[in-house]
């Protein structure tokens, strides 16, 4: 049993699990009404692209602004003890680098404890520390304000501010301070990493005799492509979106946003928002976008109310997570169907200097009752974002497999946190690319979209309900309906720019307060 500091209470954080949004995308501006095939990875139950200067995954780290201070960290322990990890990540693979971390560390013994990422894993993490069994270290599901009120996190600054590792990660960790929570103190960090992909379909581009737009698009260059596929005349929509424009224009059009609605680390900005909530909606409305599922329009298009977009093999871009490429668009079942999906960055709005992109980043943190916080720090990093750990889990992708024997890779393989080269330079053998010794016809043909998009999406930016205190909240209270009094309604998205901003910032000094006294 482990030592913990006082938490809420149970009934409090009860109360705000239930009101929660779930998962890694809490903005309503997020997720289209189309659902696909039950084959995401569940952590999204739940959530620009890099100017040409962007950088390949190297091992230097000089991308990063706000490097930590490269130093020593403090030994580990020679003493016998046990270390528990709870978690959402894919099982048979966290029980695999359990046994490697036991064999580097002989005297750690390693307990993982998986609990589907569901309504439930929150109050499973509560039932543990009110029955005296915290946990040393943990994946945080989707609302930082439940770990945060909460007081589940530790202190790990010094600790990853000394860990010269650190400073050769996604770089965007460190510039935007991911998991300080608008303090002088790092409390989480980003665990798993899928960027967004804007996906477009090779064979619908060549069947309407579209050009494919170049890999280092411009925000404009996307819109007239995505108008330039539609043909209302042979069933084809421009587009279909899981995660929304609304969601990618603030990043896309300012290099100082950091986060959904303009967030700049501080406050949030919206008069970007708004152009992209105004943008979005006369897509929409001009029919650009494929009907919405469960709809009588999607019936007349497709024969079946509940027919996902993205099977039709008749849009030109899906706007989705980057899991759905293995789990769905490099299946037989989709090849089959003649459907040629390859991943694009979101692009830049030119001239805005922006290289930021957006992903789903699931976050993990130690306890703040561990009594080992220096090995719960290691046990975390070599689950998450750690290059020996990382090396593991293509080891792990492989050749583990899953009960059912599917592949794991297949289930839910994020790309690295780590710019480790030699550990992408794995994870890139599990997608078609041009730079292969021997290329296939595939890599040749699909291969420079997946290059391409390996270059520019290293600088991803996490959805709001990871990272910015009091957003759930501002969500579920102050923006609700917001985007279809646009859409449906004709109202202009710059008239609610003063209220929504002024509420946003509200909500994000009501959270530090509660959970900061700040």
């Amino acid at each position: 049993m482990r030592k913990m500091k006082k938490f809420m209470s149970l009934l409090v954080a009860t109360a705000m699990c239930v009101g929660m949004l779930s998962g890694c995308a809490g903005s309503s501006g997020n997720k289209d009404n189309n659902t696909k095939a039950n084959t995401q990875e569940q952590t999204d139950t739940t959530n620009n692209t890099a100017t040409d200067d962007a950088t390949t995954p190297d091992t230097t780290g000089d991308d990063a602004a706000t490097d930590p201070v490269a130093s020593t960290l403090p030994e580990m322990t020679t003493e016998n003890i046990t270390l528990t990890y709870v978690h959402f990540d894919n099982d048979p693979l966290v029980q695999f680098l359990a046994e490697k971390f036991m064999e580097k560390y002989p005297n750690i013994k390693v307990e993982t404890q998986y609990y589907p990422a569901d309504g439930e894993y929150n109050n499973t993490l509560l039932n543990m520390v009110n029955n005296g069994e915290t946990p040393d270290c943990m994946m945080i599901l989707g609302n930082c304000d439940f770990a945060l009120s909460n007081q589940l996190l530790g202190d790990m600054t010094a600790y990853w501010e000394a860990d010269a590792e650190n400073n050769n990660i996604l770089p965007t960790i460190n510039e935007a301070k991911m998991g300080y929570y608008g303090t002088d103190v790092k409390y989480g960090t980003p665990m798993k990493f899928f960027p967004d992909a804007i996906y477009a379909d090779m064979a619908v581009f060549e069947k309407m005799n579209v050009d494919m737009p170049s890999t280092s698009w411009t925000w404009d260059e996307m819109i007239n492509s995505i108008k330039a596929v539609t043909s209302p005349s042979d069933g084809i929509y421009g587009f279909n979106q899981y995660h929304s424009l609304v969601t990618y224009y603030p990043v896309a059009a300012d290099p100082n946003c950091i986060g959904e609605f303009g967030w700049d680390g501080t406050s949030f900005n919206m008069e970007n928002w708004a152009k992209g909530v105004n943008q979005w909606a006369e897509l929409v409305n001009g029919k650009y976008h494929a009907p919405f599922w469960d709809t009588d329009e999607n019936e007349a298009w497709t024969g079946d109310r509940t027919a996902w977009a993205g099977s039709t093999g008749k849009i030109g871009f899906q706007l989705d997570a980057w899991w759905t490429y293995l789990n769905l668009f490099d299946t037989d079942e989709w090849k089959e169907k003649g459907i040629e999906f390859v991943p694009y960055t979101t692009p830049v709005v030119e001239g805005s200097g922006s290289k930021n992109v957006f992903g789903v980043l699931d976050f993990g943190g130690i306890s703040s009752g561990t009594e080992n916080p220096r090995e719960a720090y290691e046990l975390l990093k070599w689950m998450g974002w750690g290059a020996e750990g990382w090396t593991y889990k293509v080891e792990g992708y492989k050749t583990l497999t899953a009960a059912d024997g599917t592949p794991i890779y297949k289930q839910s393989m994020p790309l690295p946190i780590t710019l480790d080269e030699t550990v992408w330079a794995g994870i890139k053998e599990f997608y078609p690319s041009a730079t292969k010794a021997n290329p296939t016809e595939a890599d040749l043909k699909y291969g420079p979209y997946f290059d391409a998009f390996f270059e520019k999406c290293i600088n991803v930016i996490p959805f709001g309900d990871t990272q910015i205190p009091g957003f759930v909240t501002f969500i579920a209270e102050a923006y609700a309906g917001i985007e279809d009094s646009v859409r449906i309604d004709g109202k202009n998205a710059a008239d609610y720019v003063s209220e929504l901003e002024q509420k946003a910032n509200e909500y994000n000094k009501a959270a530090l307060s509660e959970c900061f006294g700040q």
